[in-house]
């Protein structure tokens, strides 16, 4: 729905009219540009239905009284569909949000655009506080509700041990994000397969393996739950982050229009600190993959033998899991990507981006659109960090279920 506003700016005191795209929403903060002076106005909307829904913009909004010139400039922003800053018809493209995206992708590629997203954000209102209350449970290791919430959600049998439970509660988690995280352009697949079939072979034949990862496994406790914290927390602020699928639908030879379009939400802190905690936390899930590549290649999952990256120095080298634990983020992400099947960590946990984005003088440059710092003035789209996010997202997401197999193997029911 357009709701049509006419504003005052409190910059340069001129008239326009601004064309607003809304949304049922939870809370929403937006910007839109003066269309006069381009100073940036912000504002914030919240509801999810037509009678409590709220729309507060921080300029004078004219009565209705006023009679709107024929001449007046208009400016076309929707917090929920990027845009272009210089939106006042409806060509070119960007310049009426409910069209963008049809034109930029295509009707193929925005109807699988349209139904991954759908599909996402229900979860993420519908399923997601169900599989929030059921790890919850499993944390507090209440194991009478935690059964009767996962009967109530489709669970036929009644889960008796510690591992059963571990089991069910990841199961769940990883339903609800694998939808939330979209099926074009993942890799999660990919690298559970490759980790997966690893850990198996390994466990199997290397009594070391299995002692380091039931171990490691047993002091666990702190990160699974730091890591079911911040998934919560990405859950719960979905609606900020989701557009960043928008870019794995874009074909190389239209990047150039993606790079144009301009998402007026005013959410940078927020966003950025969900997408800085994630980084950090992947990064200390990484470990089980060196481990079971190490184990399988070597016999021991402290070997790294010496087959390095090699843009890490040599006094970096880890020669133990725990040394690899101390390395820097960078560097863990460098191991993990030189195998095989998990490439895709280099993409999904950019340590050049996380530099740009988590810079001390990075922010959300409201009169070009991009994140910017000292350290790279161009910066990049806000689209484009969303997209980090999303990255971000996938990696978490996908390591808190390499987390599981160390938790279930180091379940008391195995006699530890």
């Amino acid at each position: 729905m357009i709701s049509r506003y006419q504003l005052k700016c409190h910059g340069c005191g001129e008239a326009f009219v601004a064309r607003l795209g809304v949304e049922p929403t939870r809370s929403t903060r937006f910007y839109l540009p003066c269309p006069h002076c381009a100073l940036p106005i912000r504002g914030s909307m919240s509801g999810t239905e037509l009678d409590n829904h709220r729309i507060d913009i921080e300029c004078e909004v004219l009565s209705g009284s006023v009679e709107e010139s024929p001449d007046a400039r208009v400016v076309t922003v929707n917090p929920f569909v990027p845009s272009r800053y210089d939106a006042d018809s409806f060509t070119p493209l960007g310049s009426f949000p409910t069209m963008t995206l049809v034109q930029a992708l295509g009707d193929d590629a925005f109807m699988e655009f349209h139904s991954e997203r759908n599909a996402a954000l229900r979860v993420g209102q519908e399923l997601w506080p169900k599989v929030r209350m059921l790890f919850q449970y499993y944390l507090q290791g209440n194991t009478a509700m935690f059964a009767r919430i996962a009967q109530q959600n489709g669970l036929t049998w009644q889960p008796s041990t510690s591992h059963e439970r571990t089991s069910i509660a990841y199961q769940f988690l990883g339903q609800a994000t694998t939808v939330m995280t979209g099926t074009t352009g993942t890799t999660s697949a990919k690298v559970m397969g490759r980790f997966l079939r690893k850990h198996s072979a390994a466990s199997e034949r290397n009594r070391e393996y299995i002692l380091t990862i039931r171990r490691r496994g047993q002091s666990l406790g702190n990160l699974e739950r730091d890591v079911f914290t911040e998934l919560n927390r990405f859950a719960e602020n979905h609606e900020s982050w989701e557009m960043g699928l928008l870019g794995r639908f874009f074909e190389t030879d239209s990047k150039s229009a993606f790079e144009e379009l301009v998402l007026f939400r005013d959410e940078f802190s927020l966003v950025r600190d969900l997408y800085q905690q994630g980084f950090e936390l992947a990064c200390k899930c990484l470990w089980p993959l060196v481990a079971a590549q190490n184990s399988l290649k070597r016999g021991n999952p402290d070997d790294f033998g010496d087959v390095h990256p090699d843009r890490i120095p040599v006094k970096q080298r880890p020669t133990s899991l725990d040394k690899f634990n101390k390395i820097s983020a960078a560097y863990k992400i460098a191991y993990v990507a030189q195998v095989p099947g998990w490439e895709s960590f280099e993409s999904l946990l950019n340590s050049s981006r996380r530099n740009t984005i988590g810079h001390g003088t990075a922010h959300h440059d409201l009169q070009t659109g991009r994140i910017v710092s000292d350290k790279s003035p161009s910066g990049l789209t806000y689209l484009e960090f969303l997209g980090e996010v999303l990255g971000v997202f996938e990696a978490l997401s996908t390591l808190s279920q390499v987390i599981r197999s160390s938790r279930v193997a180091s379940s008391p029911d195995f006699n530890l």
